[in-house]
């Protein structure tokens, strides 16, 4: 026979009579590079058994693996789930349970003797550490923390601002399946307060020219009718408001018959009273009657006329600052002025529902402090007014006087924009030309030569507005009560010789040393002058 084949025979011989945990532990070492690795990023969870059998869980990143290491040999190991998690042993007391997949499974773990030892409750979560890594690098200075849940990614620790968070959150929505799987718990280290101040600047010129005749011609007839022609002008300024003149209802001014009838019983009989038919009905028993006069004016026409001139030049100036402090990522509110009543139902009984709506200067932003101090502001604003144009007038059944609802002028602005602390923006603007010009004339008159202009009248209006509103935000902070000045610092209330013998309002007096020193006036008491 030959001695090589001689050989091979024992060799093969040999490997049959090992015992089976040897040729276990050979199959096991056959790929040691893999052990290795493992070994190298593995946790390593070692199981206390001095109590009997135990259970424990373990949670692993997907694709991730952990090392139990037991006190007593393990024979056998039963996975549940394969998909989710497997298991290798690599010695009877070292166990690798990998992540395969997210999910939940359990682990059961049996010794030499077929008995149970270890039950092993396992859950497969998406790897968090390469999410909190990218954030911490992305994100410097910040201490984030994320953890993996049912699918979801927890993120916690503290980061320096407000932007700092909102990219945080962004790239853990770039590692899930839905944006809402993504738990937000970072808190801020250090929140930043913005005081936004507003500059709403207004200025508007009016300019009103009238020049013409209000001519008014009554002509008139005997009985109660009476025809009227005039050139009584209807542009919108006119009026007695601006000095403009209006003519009423001419009364008596024409004449009516006057007729003697027979007196009644309680008069001597024979005797003749006047009356003054005015209508049909008056003159009843007419073919009894004798004309003796007329009633009225002593002519039957009457004719007017009024030079009309005037001028107005306007000026009005509208200057309003609010000021607000909030916290970035907080939404803050402002409004100085008032409500008004506005009905907005009415019941069966006549009973009428109110709501209220406010007016004034009202000021409403949302700041975010970016990083390098830019501020992310959106910003509301308005500057509004009660006025009657445009008012409504309601109406009411049995009341005397009618409801009057005021209109109002409002100036509004609403918009997002992006700033440094201390840089301003004009964020709306507006340049407002109105002109209207209007001629009022007798028809067929004003074609008269020299003659025509006196049965015409012209009114001319121009109007411009001007428009600003510009944004400014601070990144401010807090400081002592006795740095800060109100007001009322510095002011006291005359008394009653100083009222009656040198007109004086208020008192003088030293203020505040360490406030800020202000703009001085200079004046008699009582006046503000800017």
């Amino acid at each position: 026979m030959n001695p090589r084949r001689i050989l091979i025979a024992l060799a093969a011989l040999g490997a049959a009579l090992l015992p089976p945990a040897a040729a276990s532990a050979q199959s096991q070492t056959s790929s040691p590079a893999m052990a290795a690795g493992l070994a190298a990023q593995s946790a390593v969870v070692r199981v206390d058994l001095s109590g009997g059998a135990a259970s424990q869980s373990l949670t692993l990143p997907n694709g991730k693996s952990a090392i139990i290491e037991l006190p007593v040999d393990v024979r056998d190991v039963l996975v549940t789930n394969p998909g989710v998690a497997d298991a290798m042993l690599r010695s009877p007391r070292r166990i690798f349970i990998l992540g395969l997949k997210n999910g939940s499974t359990d682990a059961v773990f049996f010794d030499t003797a077929g008995r149970r030892i270890l039950t092993l409750d396992i859950r497969v979560d998406q790897d968090p550490s390469s999410v909190a890594q990218t954030i911490n690098r992305i994100v410097p200075g910040s201490k984030v923390r994320v953890d993996a849940m049912n699918e979801s990614l927890i993120l916690s620790g503290q980061v320096a601002n407000l932007a700092d968070a909102d990219k945080a959150v962004q790239i853990a929505r770039a590692a899930v399946a839905k944006p809402e799987m993504v738990l937000n718990m970072l808190s801020i280290a250090g929140k930043d307060q913005v005081m936004l101040k507003v500059r709403i600047v207004e200025m508007q010129r009016n300019v009103i020219k009238q020049l013409g005749f209000n001519l008014n011609a009554v002509l008139g007839q005997l009985g109660e009718p009476q025809y009227l022609l005039g050139t009584a002008a209807s542009f919108g300024v006119n009026g007695s408001l601006l000095g403009g003149i209006t003519s009423g209802y001419q009364a008596n001014t024409t004449k009516q018959p006057v007729l003697q009838f027979p007196c009644d019983d309680n008069f001597p009989q024979g005797r003749l009273c006047d009356k003054v038919v005015r209508d049909i009905t008056a003159a009843e028993n007419w073919d009894t009657a004798t004309i003796k006069d007329t009633a009225g004016s002593p002519g039957l026409n009457k004719a007017e006329a009024t030079i009309k001139a005037f001028e107005r030049v306007g000026l009005v100036r509208t200057l309003a600052e609010p000021n607000l402090t909030a916290v970035s990522g907080e939404s803050a509110k402002f409004l100085a002025g008032g409500e008004f009543p506005i009905p907005v139902a009415q019941d069966k009984d006549g009973a009428v529902t109110i709501e209220f709506k406010p007016f004034g200067v009202g000021l409403g932003f949302t700041p975010v402090v970016l990083s390098s101090g830019r501020i992310a502001i959106k910003v509301s604003t308005e500057v509004s007014e009660l006025t009657s144009q445009g008012a409504f007038s309601l109406a009411t059944p049995g009341a005397s006087a009618a409801l009057t609802i005021p209109a109002l002028t409002v100036r509004r602005a609403e918009t997002s924009v992006e700033l440094p602390s201390g840089g301003a923006m004009m964020i709306a603007g507006l340049l407002q030309e109105k002109t209207k010009q209007n001629i009022d004339a007798l028809p067929g008159m004003t074609t008269l030569p020299v003659l025509g202009t006196l049965f015409r009248s012209r009114d001319y209006l121009a109007g411009e507005t001007e428009l600003v509103i510009i944004v400014t935000p601070y990144i401010v902070g807090p400081t002592t009560p006795d740095r800060l000045q109100t007001p009322v610092d510095g002011l006291r209330i005359a008394d009653d010789a100083s009222t009656l013998l040198m007109g004086a309002l208020t008192k003088a007096y030293n203020a505040n040393p360490q406030a800020p020193s202000g703009r001085s006036y200079q004046g008699p008491y009582g006046y503000v002058i800017e």
